[in-house]
């Protein structure tokens, strides 16, 4: 037997065989068993049967191998009441199997029978079916491949004492239209909700397969007693073939679903800008997924303030201009990103950023350009939410430091011919948006850009970290570092996670100090470890098991230096029980009490001065202005940071080395509220 020339089809000896089974290379489809036909056998009925049966499998692998889906035509529309339409045309089901229509039918749904559907959950089981009269809820309209027997002969005895019989001499391949119920679990719900759930587990790409391969879905239809409310094709109708287009098989999910979304999105959007009178909506009301690419509703940017109500807050949104004409090339980069989950926790949703395009004529380009200015950085602008005190415009460095700091927009103008450019291409009826890569964009602008760090977190950093004994190790780490790499330092620290919790910061400066060369990549790997979800969230357990204890600088200098593992801690904390968190917060962080005194501004002064015994009094006093006579409240929080009082002095008083760290100047604060009204010693 030669293995590379010869005939396409070998036929082996016996000893051929043997061989070939014993070696365990030949490899035998029972499925592909046909007759074999020779003079002098006998035939019986299961002879021929057999032999249809290896033609059929045969088509239906070959059917397989090129994908599942619609050929031509089989375009479902509405007919008016209960009636729809589907066009002529041909497909191939996931198994295989062919289904053609050789015309367009025209029927109406309570004649479609309902098939019958096998729950995965509950195992092999019936759906009870409802009267076709009240028929309510989603529905795969499909078609399915039958076959049944017909044009009776009569038949032969097969005995000599044997009577005729007739039997049907033909098997009829035929194509049903069958309604396939959809469990989704939502009957009680609207439809038009239960629409947006469904593409959400269609188009989410992990759902696996929702329904039988012997069936070609060409829409989804939603019915209200049997009447459609709406007609969904794209939700169910994959193209013959697509599913092969982007072997092999990189991005969020196959093309065809992608894609598949977009025109989804399309068709459900219309429908629900019409339902809506024409009015736009926010996204999160009708939709639970977006594509990572599509049209928006009109009205969605306001031209007084240029703030957007489509998108989630969260989410940080540009605005630009495009040619038309390339708007499809950027439609179709888009589609490689996973879709927008808007369901999704506030910090995923601060990580995706979308850029609203607005399509403009190749031959209006640059006028509209010339309209916008000339400056770099001129074609793109920033969209605020519409919802107030809601602004997250956090880029995604700074959301691995957890520190928000709003991006300045620039002002409005009303007479500015590129703010009214701007209105004008907001107002524009078609307008598209298309999800961003969190990749290092190129700045049009000549040099660096180097972020820094807001003056107010900034300089609340010095006091509150010497409060807790942290200044040392802090200044130890800042002369190891680059410029740069101190500026990191100093946004990481101030940023409000950090500043509302002091053991996190001596975790983070404990981490800092242990990078042999601190740089700016040195500082953002700590950064990145420290703001990974669950790290740190043991720790402030651990400080807030008592509202009225702070940690002592001995237990912060500790973690600080690196002498006390805050990794083990942190994970204990995390799965300590109620019972178990105390202890180990006193162990761990040896907590010291709070110490503070609110004098009402009405109240007498004491005879004699009280010093707390955690302040060193001087000598003498400098007596007190007379706006403080009065007195004033300050409060101080677990993590250190003083709220700002009504008056502020000059620290009269400096704590302890293992005083319980209150706030910067905050014994001196409460020292001086404790001397007598005429400020005398």
């Amino acid at each position: 037997m030669d293995l590379t020339t010869g005939k396409s089809r070998v036929t082996l000896s016996a000893s051929e065989v043997g061989a070939l089974r014993t070696a365990g290379v030949l490899i035998e489809d029972p499925r592909r068993e046909r007759p074999r036909y020779f003079d002098g056998r006998f035939l019986a009925a299961r002879d021929l049967i057999r032999d249809q049966q290896y033609i059929l499998t045969r088509e239906a692998d070959l059917g397989r191998a090129a994908g599942s889906g619609v050929a031509t035509g089989l375009v479902v529309s509405g007919g008016g009441s209960d009636r729809i339409e589907v066009s002529a045309g041909h497909g191939v089901t996931p198994a295989g199997e062919l289904v053609v229509l050789p015309r367009a039918l025209g029927l109406r749904l309570a004649d479609v029978p309902q098939a019958e559907q096998l729950s995965a959950r509950f195992g092999l089981g019936r759906i009870p079916q409802p009267p076709l009269r009240s028929r309510t809820g989603l529905f795969v309209l499909a078609l399915r491949p039958v076959e049944f027997t017909d044009n009776a002969v009569g038949a032969y005895p097969t005995t000599i004492t044997g009577p005729r019989t007739v039997e049907d001499a033909d098997i009829i391949e035929a194509t049903a239209v069958v309604l396939v119920p959809w469990n989704d679990d939502g009957a009680a719900d609207a439809l038009e909700a239960r629409r947006a759930r469904a593409a959400a587990t269609i188009f989410t790409g992990d759902a696996g397969p929702l329904l039988s391969s012997n069936v070609l879905p060409l829409a989804m239809i939603a019915l209200q007693n049997n009447l459609p409310v709406w007609i969904d094709a794209p939700l169910v109708r994959r193209e013959l073939g697509a599913d092969r287009a982007d072997l092999p098989g990189l991005g969020h999910s196959p093309r065809a679903l992608r894609l598949a979304h977009l025109l989804q999105h399309q068709l459900h959007l219309a429908d629900a800008v019409a339902a809506n009178g024409g009015r736009g909506f926010a996204a999160r009301e009708r939709f639970t997924l977006l594509p990572p690419a599509g049209p928006l509703p009109p009205g969605m940017i306001a031209p007084r303030d240029f703030t957007q109500r489509y998108f989630p807050a969260e989410m940080a949104v540009d605005f630009s201009i495009v040619p038309e004409d390339e708007l499809p090339a950027l439609v179709e980069e888009a589609l490689a990103l996973p879709p927008i989950d808007l369901a999704a926790a506030a910090e995923t949703l601060e990580s995706s950023s979308v850029l609203i395009l607005a399509p403009v004529p190749r031959n209006e380009w640059r006028a509209v350009n010339a309209r916008l200015g000339s400056q770099p950085g001129t074609r793109l602008r920033s969209l605020r939410p519409a919802a107030i005190n809601l602004v997250a415009t956090r880029k995604p460095l700074e959301i691995l430091q957890q520190l928000r700091v709003p991006r300045p927009l620039p002002p409005l103008t009303p007479t500015d011919p590129a703010d009214a450019e701007w209105a004008r291409l907001a107002a524009l009826p078609e307008l598209w948006f298309v999800r961003r890569r969190n990749l290092a964009y190129r700045d049009e602008l000549a040099g660096e850009a180097i972020r820094v760090a807001g003056q107010d977190r900034v300089g609340e950093l010095a006091p509150r970290l010497n409060a807790f004994g942290l200044d040392t190790p802090l200044n130890r780490v800042l002369a190891t570092a680059t410029p740069r790499a101190a500026l990191e330092v100093s946004s990481l620290l101030a940023s409000p996670r950090f500043a509302d919790s002091p053991t996190l910061t001596a975790a983070a400066i404990g981490e800092l100090s242990r990078a042999e060369t601190l740089d700016q990549a040195a500082v953002l790997k700590v950064a990145a470890e420290l703001s990974a979800p669950g790290v740190g969230d043991g720790l402030v357990r651990l400080e807030t098991t008592r509202a009225d204890t702070v940690p002592s600088k001995t237990a912060l200098r500790e973690i600080a230096s690196g002498e006390a593992d805050w990794r083990t801690a942190d994970a204990q904390a995390t799965l300590a029980t109620r019972t178990e968190i105390r202890p180990l917060a006193q162990s761990v962080l040896r907590p010291q009490p709070v110490r503070s005194t609110v004098s009402a501004p009405d109240a007498p002064a004491p005879a004699t001065p009280v010093v707390d015994a955690t302040v060193r009094p001087r000598s003498r006093a400098a007596p007190r202005p007379a706006a403080q006579a009065t007195g004033s409240s300050a409060a101080t929080s677990p993590s250190g940071r003083r709220r700002k009082a009504s008056v502020s002095g000059t620290p009269e008083s400096a704590p302890a080395p293992d005083a319980q760290p209150a706030a910067p100047a905050g014994a001196a604060t409460r020292a001086r509220r404790r001397k007598p009204a005429s400020g005398g010693t």
